[in-house]
């Protein structure tokens, strides 16, 4: 499965959490820990004393999460770069080929407002890698229950594919939700995949709208698998559930964030 997988580290103590969940899932890739340093407003005269502190704290964090894989005696490399996060992230994960960038998101929910950070926004329309979301409330477990989301779109299928590669890997049963018609053709089309990796899997489908549907089966599931389409500037505005750019059903899933949620690229 995924060999190099690159984690964005802020200051946060919730980090600790989002690095050992995500050895838990894949205990032997590498982990690449990148904090990124950006100045943005502190830019200017005093541009060197806050770059110090900043860098500082960064490798204050980075240092405790090397001793937590160090106990582990899981593999990591860690760096502090600086610039604008997204732009040095998706830099970082070419040259390193990363299979998979960890985000932890800050998105959610006011009133009458769906809010979506920039960070977790622009990456999720540019990367060309998979990308996994977590909240701070993330639970490891073992054998994973999957929630496959799924419109029957060929960008679907390749999510399908890597859902079967992971249950397989993680020994997990998946549950796909058909969001859209001709719904029994594309549970079939589920079900064939699917059987390629010899995984215990169920068939659900959206009975009402695609969100509820898909918050209503999130309790019964420890990960969301779908795919967010093709990043190629043709389909840039593509994703599993509509063809626009993170379309309110993609945004309110992001909001909200039941679970851990995995997009796949293609």
């Amino acid at each position: 499965m995924y060999k190099k997988i690159l984690i964005l580290v802020d200051n946060s103590q919730v980090m600790s959490k989002v690095v050992e969940y995500t050895y838990s899932l894949f205990p032997e890739a590498t982990l690449y820990l990148l904090s990124v340093i950006n100045l943005g407003p502190f830019a200017g005269y005093y541009t060197k004393t806050v770059f110090r502190e900043m860098k500082s704290l960064a490798e204050e964090t980075l240092n405790r999460l090397e001793l937590l894989l160090e106990e582990k005696k899981g593999k990591f490399q860690t760096e502090v770069l600086e610039g604008e996060p997204v732009n040095v992230l998706l830099s970082y994960a070419k040259k390193k080929n990363i299979d998979l960038i960890v985000l932890q998101t800050h998105a959610g929910l006011s009133v009458n407002k769906i809010k979506i950070g920039s960070t977790t926004y622009k990456l999720l329309i540019n990367s060309h890698v998979p990308v996994l979301l977590l909240n701070e409330d993330i639970e490891v477990k073992n054998s994973p229950k999957i929630l496959h989301p799924t419109s029957g779109s060929k960008y679907s299928e390749i999510a399908t594919v890597e859902v079967g590669k992971l249950a397989s890997y993680w020994d997990s049963e998946v549950e796909a939700l058909i969001l859209r018609e001709p719904k029994e053709k594309i549970a079939e089309r589920v079900r064939e995949l699917l059987r390629n990796f010899h995984v215990e899997s169920t068939i659900t489908y959206a009975d009402e709208s695609e969100i509820n549907s898909i918050l209503k089966r999130a309790p019964f599931s420890d990960i969301i698998i779908g795919s967010r389409g093709s990043p190629r500037p043709s389909y840039k505005l593509h994703n599993i559930f509509k063809p626009f750019s993170l379309d309110p059903t993609l945004k309110l899933l992001v909001a909200f964030l039941p679970k851990p949620l995995l997009l796949i690229c293609d």
